[in-house]
């Protein structure tokens, strides 16, 4: 279509956008300018041409005009937006000269013709620097891009077939052949291969940072964990003292083991007899025989941390949840991304008459493992119903209730949930802590992570990695638990195995 006067007075003053008609208010001859331009050249071309028109403002489409010293030959806008791509951009150009109260000011406008036997694809990024020093980019190497509505979007699917199809007919029309291009054959196995876009692959193991040196051991008369916390509760209740802190430990082969020493400040004292000297932990860490005790002791040092932080161990199905005994629901204060929010740990489901449905908790899968030689927290979230609070809910209608709800369940879900236990066991700390003392226990709250480029365009968490900042804030805890005494060890569970 021919650019002419009339078409441009008609163009200036249209007074809205679409996928054929873009404004821009200003052009500033950087390179950014250049870039940004460009994508919607390259937009335009692919999807069959359409208008750029410069000195419209955009959310107003009010005609403000450029200066009269403003000059770009045609040849320089077609070399510039060419040279990017693999290809030729074809443009028609008019500086269309206009008044805008009383003064004389110039539209420029570009005309970009349909592309024709290739489709506009960049040979690489449009990486450009903010006024403020920060790289940005403007568009991506490999990627197609078209219109959509008012926007410049990358073709994915059905719409990506439609360009196709467009440009084979207007290849056609233009050079008399209806056989394929070549190059359009090439853009079809490129577009077989996935998209060179770059993200972090999160994993949900988080790994120990510090390790106690040394495995202390003794030999005991007792025979079960109970008999440990029965003689310790008689030995404390002789002395008037109710408060006290037992250390986690292992019973196995008559001898107990804990990662704390058996000296005056250790309650574990009270149940031993012979000292052994300590094993250095790193032999337990390299022996592959040892390796389900050290899994065994350290799972134990969770499930205390875990009753600290008030979640209950459900032995049998070897998961941890808040459990709800009527009165103030649970709930905790936290920052999960850069707002403060409250959230609530059981959700309780009424029927419309106001009666108990069944409680929804949420709950972890949570144990220690060995992996390539380095030991790993790793946290599975869960949600967890249960009939009145505590009792697991029926097996049918829990396999009812959680399919219909695990459909919604996605991956930022499940990194908010992961988030939020690692935010509990921390604390205010920016670690888990395990342990006291010489027999501390230190996981990291940042998982391990790697890089992959079988990423899909359009489809980044906006905020960057959700991940990538993991700084616990301080909690403010309202949950209800009952304190009765749970039996620390793990046994007959798959915790163990």
């Amino acid at each position: 279509m021919e650019l002419t006067s009339e078409l441009a007075e008609e163009l200036v003053h249209r007074g809205y956008e679409s996928p054929d008609l873009d404004y821009k208010e200003k052009f500033d001859n950087s390179t950014g300018s250049w870039m940004e331009v460009a994508k919607d050249v390259y937009g335009m071309a692919n999807h069959g041409g359409g208008y750029i028109v410069f000195g419209v403002q955009d959310a107003t489409f009010k005609p403000i005009g450029m200066d009269q010293s403003f000059h770009i030959d045609s040849q320089t806008w077609a070399d510039k937006f060419s040279k990017w791509i693999d290809g030729k951009i074809n443009l028609t150009y008019l500086e269309y000269a206009g008044k805008v109260d009383g003064n004389a000011v110039k539209f420029p406008i570009l005309y970009i013709h349909g592309s024709v036997s290739s489709l506009a694809i960049p040979k690489t990024d449009g990486i450009y620097n903010l006024p403020s020093g920060q790289p940005t980019i403007a568009f991506n190497r490999g990627i197609i891009y078209t219109r959509e509505n008012t926007s410049t979007v990358s073709a994915t699917g059905g719409e990506f077939w439609k360009l196709f199809v467009s440009l084979t007919k207007r290849t056609a029309q233009t050079t008399g052949s209806e056989g394929t291009p070549l190059e359009v054959i090439s853009v079809l196995n490129r577009k077989a291969q996935p998209d060179v876009i770059e993200e972090t692959l999160w994993f949900n193991l988080f790994p120990i940072t510090e390790l106690p040196d040394f495995i202390h051991v003794a030999s005991t008369e007792s025979r079960s964990p109970k008999d440990v916390y029965d003689h310790i509760r008689e030995e404390f209740a002789k002395q008037g003292i109710t408060k006290y802190d037992i250390p986690s430990f292992l019973l196995s082969d008559k001898k107990i083991y804990s990662f704390s020493p058996f000296d005056d400040m250790n309650p574990l004292t009270f149940c031993t007899d012979t000292q052994f000297p300590a094993i250095p932990t790193q032999e337990w860490l390299v022996d592959e025989t040892k390796h389900q005790n050290l899994i065994k002791l350290l799972n134990y040092n969770l499930k205390d941390l875990c009753r600290k932080k008030r979640f209950y161990h459900d032995v049998k199905r070897d998961r941890y949840f808040i459990r709800y005994f009527d009165g103030p629901v649970p709930e905790i204060t936290w920052k999960p991304y850069k707002s403060t929010s409250t959230r609530k740990l059981v959700f309780i489901r009424l029927s419309k008459e106001g009666n108990l449905l069944y409680c929804e908790h949420f709950g972890a899968r949570m144990r220690f493992i060995i992996l390539g030689g380095g030991i790993y927290l790793t946290i599975e979230p869960i949600r967890v119903l249960t009939e009145d609070g505590s009792n697991p809910l029926d097996q049918r209608w829990n396999t009812r209730i959680s399919t219909k709800k695990n459909s919604w369940y996605h991956n930022n879900n499940y990194l908010y949930d992961v988030k939020l236990m690692l935010h509990i066991l921390a604390g205010n700390r920016e670690e888990i802590h395990f342990g006291n003392g010489q027999g501390r226990i230190t996981v990291s709250i940042l998982s391990i992570n790697s890089k992959t480029n079988f990423g899909i365009l359009n489809d980044l968490h906006a905020g960057g990695d959700f991940l990538d900042s993991l700084k616990s804030e301080p909690l403010e805890y309202q949950i209800s638990y009952n304190d009765s005494q749970d039996d620390n060890p793990l046994t007959e569970t798959s915790m163990e195995e």
